[in-house]
């Protein structure tokens, strides 16, 4: 039989992605789960296995295509009588010999292509007593589009209340920028390269960010002193590496409960405010393909040398592409040591990683002239800078935020009280 096998999807929401190699040609004898071909979606390089026993027919694509989901990527003439297994997606280092990994980080079992079955979802019912029934008709609002946040998901006055105050408010999320695209004529030594993979998922995140949020910065500078001795015999009692961005992300953590807008986000859908309940940290990290934001989840769970081996685990997979896009997934507010790549005395305006609610960004720790005590002296100083969304946090509310950072940054015995 001949079976014409599509580009599954690997998850994440991912619609497309670029074919970047193929490892078989038209004639090969192939078996189930030999490397076929290595895509890469908006920030990973993902593995697809051959989906059957057989012998390649053709490829349908060229290496370097941008492909969309449930395209047709190759033909197979195969003797299998059995439905592809559904996709899924595991480590690429537990499936795959060392020699096969590079670069390499997450291997996709195909998604079936034939005998599929469609079926709609059960309507779920409704909870609500026969007075809320009785408002929701008066209102004219179908119960069941209003999500209810009563005792196991019953439906209250207030949450008829709630979707009514939602239907009225601004929808954003249809707002558009309209921007004519500018041509730039061709002429001379130009160099012509394709926005995509990993740019292309970067100038899509910033001009989104940008475009809907209206972003507000404020700068703040901070003693270090006792913040730079402090790691020196941190690293020297525990015999490991401690990063100043790990202790930065650590001084974050109990200003982020004590103001909860900074680990927060706005649903454009929605017109609502969405506290997460979970403290999850990114990171950015450069790498040679562009920046990267990997996700130190559950940060406020973690002691500081833990923060700082994740840091180091993540970055290292991160700039060699076998980051999972897990990792990648979940943040709820960014911080960029900027100081950490060059001699960067000042920061501009850091755009925020949509949908999170603010960014810091902090330089290197340097050597400075400041006043104490009337008297200028050098004082080793950090400075940073935090973007927040002005329809969330102010700039009194921001303050404050970064204020509880510097307390601890300048009084750093209060990380180990965390």
């Amino acid at each position: 039989m001949t079976y014409e096998f599509t580009l599954p999807d690997v998850g994440e929401g991912i619609t497309e992605s670029d074919l970047l190699k193929w490892h078989v040609k038209p004639g090969d004898v192939v078996r189930e789960d030999d490397l076929l071909c290595e895509i890469e979606t908006d920030k990973a390089v993902v593995e697809i296995p051959v989906p059957c026993n057989g012998t390649v027919q053709s490829l349908q694509v060229a290496e370097g295509t941008t492909v969309k989901v449930g395209s047709v990527i190759a033909v197979f003439t195969t003797t299998d009588n059995q439905a592809v297994p559904t996709a899924t997606v595991k480590s690429a280092a537990h499936t795959m010999p060392a020699e096969s990994r590079e670069n390499q980080s997450i291997a996709v079992s195909p998604a079936p292509t034939f005998q599929a079955v469609s079926q709609a979802a059960p309507a779920q019912p409704v909870h609500a007593t026969p007075s809320t029934r009785s408002y929701a008709r008066q209102q004219g609002v179908a119960l069941e589009r209003v999500v209810g946040r009563g005792p196991k998901g019953r439906i209250l006055h207030e949450d008829i209340d709630r979707h009514l105050a939602a239907a009225k408010a601004p929808d954003i999320s249809s707002v558009k920028l309209e921007v004519r695209p500018l041509a730039i004529p061709v002429a001379g030594q130009q160099r012509r390269t394709p926005i995509k993979g990993l740019r292309r998922a970067i100038a899509e995140t910033m001009v989104r960010s940008v475009s809907v949020i209206p972003h507000a910065t404020s700068g703040f500078r901070c003693n270090a002193e006792a913040f730079v001795a402090l790691r020196q015999r941190l690293q020297e009692h525990l015999g490991c590496r401690i990063s100043f961005t790990a202790m930065v992300i650590k001084a974050m953590i109990p200003a982020l409960k004590k103001y909860p807008y900074f680990n927060a986000s706005i649903d454009d859908t929605t017109s609502e405010i969405v506290e997460h309940g979970d403290i999850n940290i990114g990171f950015a990290t450069h790498t040679g393909e562009g920046l990267m934001v990997p996700v130190i989840k559950h940060a406020d769970q973690r002691s500081l040398a833990e923060i700082s081996t994740e840091i180091d685990r993540l970055a290292a997979l991160a700039r060699e592409r076998k980051i999972s896009l897990a990792d990648l997934k979940g943040g709820t507010i960014t911080l960029s040591n900027v100081g950490s790549h060059g001699k960067h005395d000042l920061v501009g305006r850091p755009i925020i990683n949509h949908p999170e609610a603010a960014i810091i960004a902090m330089t290197r720790i340097k050597p400075q002239p400041a006043v104490e005590n009337g008297m200028v002296v050098v004082q080793q100083t950090l400075d940073m800078v935090t973007s927040y969304d002005h329809r969330l946090i102010d700039g009194v509310y921001a303050a404050q935020f970064m204020e509880a950072v510097i307390e601890i940054i300048e009084e750093p015995g209060l990380l180990l009280a965390n």
